[in-house]
């Protein structure tokens, strides 16, 4: 008897989670992790302080939480939707309204931007040249397939997510059999071991976490104990693939996506913000050092509160940014709906 409401009170609660807490923990994590990869560029700086310098460097783990929660909450949406694969060009169009605005925005303002330093005498940057192919490589997501390097290092991610909304959004949805999706999940997580031309650029380098992140919506909607044989056994592929550190921040994920509920209002606008401080944080970091080598101050004298300084500025814009651009088109995307 007990056990027996015990069980139905855990499949209430998980029931509660996935209605109204799930995403709030999802919305955490993401601003977390961009928050993570902010501290970690920025934290390079600190020769000073060396321990605090390799302890922003673990941010830089942020892209890995990234893919986990792309994985879970693509397919999580997709699912609830009722998506079709006959949807698919829908799919690109919501997504493409959702993302492409504010990066095609931060593309033009790190084309500016460097054109405009690169006339002040003492800027280390060189104006990057308008190639065309390059140009339009960036616009399709498809510089890893091209010999040209990304204009800005942070929209290496951009290319890996887009080839994996091209992947959740045909062959995960060719049948609805659980048990095609499981081998799916599998299968495309073995794609790791493939070798592949400029793979750090690859969404197969990657594919373990965005599995894990899939193969988790299916607890999270029924949790039976067997339904974590998948997300357990893709977390030693992790862990086997891509190293033990990386295994157990996304076992961390996990159970933050699965636990956290408490409801805090920074995280929650920092997980707003997250894809406009990620895309933004590192033409900030650039303007800032310009006007501190203008106003002749030694970065170096002052660098805690350089690193503080950058990292509010970051912050302030980021925000300004997603008020101006992104939420804009977040909300219009949301209009398009698959039923």
């Amino acid at each position: 008897m007990i056990n027996c409401l015990f069980v139905k009170g855990c499949f209430f609660i998980f029931g509660r989670l996935e209605k109204q807490k799930k995403i709030l923990s999802i919305q955490y994590l993401r601003g977390l992790a961009a928050l993570g990869v902010v501290c970690c560029h920025f934290g390079s700086s600190l020769s000073a302080f060396p321990r605090l310098a390799a302890f922003f460097n673990f941010g830089q783990t942020g892209v890995f939480v990234f893919f986990f929660i792309s994985g879970f909450i693509m397919l999580y949406a997709l699912l609830k939707e009722d998506y079709k694969i006959k949807q698919f060009f829908r799919f690109l169009l919501k997504r493409s309204i959702r993302i492409d605005p504010s990066y095609y925005v931060t593309i033009l303002l790190t084309l500016a931007l460097f054109s405009i330093l690169s006339h002040i005498t003492g800027f280390n940057g060189e104006r990057i040249p308008f190639v065309p192919g390059q140009f339009i490589a960036h616009l399709f997501y498809a510089v890893p397939f091209t010999h040209y390097q990304p204009y800005n290092h942070v929209f290496w991610t951009l290319f890996v997510e887009f080839q994996f909304y091209l992947i959740i959004g045909t062959l995960y949805f060719i049948s609805s059999n659980n048990w095609y999706r499981v081998v799916f999940i599998a299968a495309f997580s073995l794609t790791c071991f493939i070798p592949v031309p400029n793979s750090y650029y690859m969404v197969t380098s990657y594919a373990p976490i965005f599995g894990a992140g899939m193969a988790m919506v299916t607890y999270f909607k029924n949790q039976k104990i067997i339904n974590l044989t998948l997300p357990g056994a893709l977390l030693l592929l992790i862990a086997f693939k891509l190293g033990i550190v990386i295994a157990i921040v996304i076992f961390l994920t996990m159970m933050v996506v699965l636990f956290f509920t408490l409801e805090i209002r920074f995280l929650k606008l920092l997980g707003d913000v997250s894809y406009s401080l990620y895309l933004t944080h590192p033409l900030v970091l650039i303007v800032f050092s310009g006007l501190l080598k203008k106003a002749n101050i030694n970065q170096n004298q002052h660098q805690l509160i350089s690193f503080v300084a950058e990292l509010a500025s970051a912050l302030l814009f980021s925000y300004i940014f997603y008020k101006a651009i992104e939420k804009p088109t977040t909300d219009l995307s949301k209009k398009i709906v698959y039923k």
